[in-house]
């Protein structure tokens, strides 16, 4: 089966989280993720859905909605954390 993109939603998910800064808004951190897979057709739930896999893996990508009428998040980075890939690999 041929890929769909060079990098992973999930890898792109990652990689865009580490970039941004600590208060970001969905439909941003959306458009960043297809402009990095370069599949534009993708759906923010599927990116949203990717985070929260993100989240629930490793603690660093660690974030909270802090207004949800114009969605925006903040980062919750605990001291100890540091920034890794599901695969266990620095982010770079």
């Amino acid at each position: 089966m041929k890929a769909k993109s060079p990098i992973t939603v999930r890898r792109a998910v990652e990689i865009v989280y580490t970039e941004l800064p600590d208060h970001f808004h969905a439909p941003f951190f959306c458009a960043a993720v297809k402009a990095k897979t370069g599949r534009h057709y993708l759906m923010d739930g599927t990116i949203l859905r990717r985070l929260r896999e993100a989240r629930a893996d490793n603690p660093a990508f660690n974030y909270r909605c802090e207004d949800a009428t114009i969605s925006l998040y903040a980062k919750i980075t605990p001291p100890e954390a540091k920034l890794a890939t599901f695969s266990g690999g620095a982010v770079k």
